[in-house]
């Protein structure tokens, strides 16, 4: 800019002059001047040229004045450039030590100071050197006018360092004067994952995605997994049905979700809640995972034999949902079908489980010698039950 008015200038005095020559050429004119009993007499076009010579002289006069500190200013530049670039350089090479006093070095004379100060607090950061890098970052915030770039690069350093509170505070204030600010996003994003801030990174990510700061993909991923912690670490029942509640329509039908919330829905004796999630899905889509969630609630054992019967109409060959209707049996007393139930199940799928609920149902119906042969059993559950003929042994 200052090249181009020292141009405009040079253009108009030349063409006042081409415009003027010709009127002087006519009539030249004459230049008088009295002073201090001295009288001077010329035209006027050998004064304008006289005045000319002075400020030119004087202009020749400041130049060799200021150029022994114009050299030296140039010279530490040069100086303060090559400085900077070796300890980007040895940054890059891993040369933390190296890096830092180079940048170090760079800021004196430099045009921009507060570079060297940043770079340098990130080879501060990576000698594990904390308190001399925010003393860098303190002193880049000194020398600049906007302090937006030391902020963000603090941040970045607040969580390299697990300070995680410090960053998210300072970046929710610079969001609230920059809200589109990309690297502030990012880090962010960074920072509330740390900090299993869960919530609040699913508020951004929206921002982020629309501002394509991060792959689709990736953000998908951290939608689903901020809402899969969200259900799986929630300490009360208003924390887990509020990010229950957060979820839209299509996020409810999705199986990790709803697995998440009934197994945590189950830890928060949320029986009630839990009982009609689980059913409503095992409705449409039968899930074993699910099947023994729901098989733990305390709900009322009548009406949850009535509902895993219709579901065993579907699935009757699921050894799990059988040893499920046994339990339920065994324990209201309904002994044959608690047999039939789980005998079916032991010849679809033999486990220590079944055989146990088993030996539960004999010591029942005082068959001693069969439950003892199925409490052996479950110890080794690659073979069939063999069940003794009480009729045949009192035969013999």
């Amino acid at each position: 800019m200052k090249k181009l008015i020292t141009i405009l200038i040079v253009i108009a005095l030349t063409l006042i002059a081409a415009l003027v020559t010709p009127w002087l050429m006519e009539d030249p004119g004459y230049f008088y001047l009295r002073f201090a009993g001295y009288e001077i007499e010329m035209r006027f076009i050998v004064a304008f040229g006289l005045l000319i010579l002075f400020i030119f002289l004087f202009w020749l006069t400041v130049f060799f004045i200021r150029m022994p500190k114009n050299i030296s200013k140039n010279f530490s530049s040069n100086r303060s450039r090559k400085s900077f670039a070796k300890g980007l350089l040895a940054l890059s090479e891993g040369k933390w030590k190296l890096a830092e006093k180079q940048l170090l070095i760079s800021t004196k004379n430099s045009p921009t100071p507060e570079l060297g100060y940043m770079a340098a607090a990130r080879a501060a950061i990576a000698q594990n050197k904390i308190e001399q890098a925010f003393m860098h970052l303190d002193e880049a915030e000194n020398n600049t006018d906007n302090p937006l770039t030391v902020d963000l690069t603090r941040c970045e350093l607040w969580v390299k360092t697990a300070e995680y509170s410090k960053a998210i505070n300072l970046l929710n204030r610079i969001l609230q004067s920059y809200p589109n600010n990309p690297r502030a996003l990012h880090i962010m994003v960074q920072a509330s994952q740390n900090a299993q801030q869960w919530q609040q990174l699913r508020e951004i990510l929206p921002k982020v995605e629309k501002l394509k700061i991060m792959t689709q993909d990736k953000i998908q991923r951290l939608i689903q997994h901020s809402i899969l912690q969200q259900l799986s670490f929630a300490k009360t029942e208003e924390h887990l049905q509020a990010s229950w509640n957060s979820l839209n329509k299509t996020q409810k039908l999705e199986y990790d979700y709803i697995h998440a919330y009934a197994q945590t829905g189950l830890k928060l004796a949320m029986f009630e809640q839990v009982a009609k999630l689980t059913e409503n899905s095992l409705n449409k889509n039968f899930s074993k995972e699910l099947l023994e969630i729901w098989s733990q609630l305390n709900i009322d054992n009548n009406q949850r034999i009535k509902t895993a019967e219709k579901w065993l109409e579907k699935n009757s060959d699921s050894a799990e949902l059988l040893q499920i209707l046994g339990q339920l049996c065994l324990q209201n007393k309904l002994w044959g079908k608690a047999h039939n139930y789980l005998q079916k199940s032991v010849e679809i799928n033999p486990n220590s489980k079944t055989f146990k609920l088993l030996a539960q149902y004999f010591d029942a119906v005082d068959e001693p010698e069969n439950a003892l042969k199925a409490y052996r059993q479950a110890e080794n559950t690659n073979t069939q039950l063999i069940l003794i003929d009480d009729t045949e042994a009192t035969k013999d």
